[in-house]
């Protein structure tokens, strides 16, 4: 196996498994040879067929979040990038994985000097950890690799996490993750602290889940296209390598795609290789005698 893996998750409801599988077909579909891995408890579906590693664990609620840092302890990889399982892809990932190699762990994101972050003012937060910045990124898209500084970074937000309510931050609340800690401001400040790490700039658009969408988001697995006007930091035109549904979890636009891709999985079951519709090969018949006759090609 390659030392690059492309690691997901999905646990607890089937909703989640459907999205990871989009994720899967996606990167199917885009012809993405990186070698995936799914951690899961969801059964039935058919997962080898769109991620060589299938590892059926399940995870406890307060460790949810930090399970996508666990392609450490369960897999061999060397560089690993962690991607929700409520993305689809529509670039290849190698130059995500060229931008951040050698870095040891990576996020896209900005470096914060003001404003909130889960509820608590960064600027008091740099102040009472002696940092000038903090990270600010999505939790989506997460690189790292196997070596020494990512123990460490990891043993830092893990250590950071001990302390997430004397430090002010917003605990994730909804049915699903009810007081449970964030990964992100830990794994932020921890990189602030440590050193480790290369923020990526937002502007790269390796992920992007479409905060602040300004008019119609335009995506189309069909067609491998995402583009759209998105205001996060800054007003930007954006054509991201990965679309992070996030929010739009809960449109139709995101499950349109998803039954998209299924139907595709379908397809490829029923027609051979180089299948060619009966409407196909009466086209090309008719359009070879146009050629034969009014173009004197033959």
């Amino acid at each position: 196996m390659s030392d690059r893996l492309v690691f997901t998750l999905a646990f607890g409801a089937r909703r989640f498994g459907e999205m990871a599988m989009g994720l899967g077909r996606s990167l199917s579909l885009i012809g993405d040879t990186t070698p995936r891995a799914i951690l899961t408890d969801i059964d039935g579906f058919d997962w080898g067929r769109h991620f060589d590693l299938v590892i059926h664990k399940s995870v406890a609620r307060e460790e949810t979040f930090w399970a996508k840092l666990y392609a450490l302890e369960v897999t061999d990889a060397q560089k690993i990038l962690f991607i929700d399982g409520d993305s689809l892809v529509f670039k290849r990932l190698d130059p995500i994985f060229d931008a951040f190699e050698g870095a040891s762990f990576g996020v896209q994101g900005i470096q914060a000097t003001d404003g909130e972050w889960y509820d608590k003012d960064v600027r008091e937060v740099l102040a009472a950890e002696h940092v000038s910045s903090l990270p600010k990124f999505n939790g989506g898209l997460l690189y790292y690799e196997r070596t020494p500084e990512t123990a460490r970074l990891i043993q830092e937000a893990r250590a950071i996490g001990e302390r997430y309510d004397e430090i002010g931050w917003r605990r994730n609340a909804n049915r699903h993750s009810k007081g449970v800690i964030a990964d992100e401001p830990c794994i932020g400040l921890a990189i602030a602290k440590t050193g480790i790490g290369r923020v990526a700039p937002d502007t790269e658009n390796f992920h992007n889940s479409a905060v602040g969408l300004v008019g119609r988001l335009r995506m189309d697995v069909r067609r491998a296209e995402c583009r759209y006007l998105c205001r996060r930091y800054d007003l930007q035109y954006v054509e991201p390598y990965i679309f992070h549904a996030h929010l739009y979890s809960k449109f139709l636009v995101y499950w349109r795609q998803l039954a998209y891709l299924e139907k595709f999985d379908r397809y490829a079951d029923r027609h051979p290789f180089g299948y060619m519709s009966f409407w196909h090969k009466q086209s090309r018949s008719i359009q070879r005698r146009w050629l034969k006759t009014v173009w004197r090609i033959r």
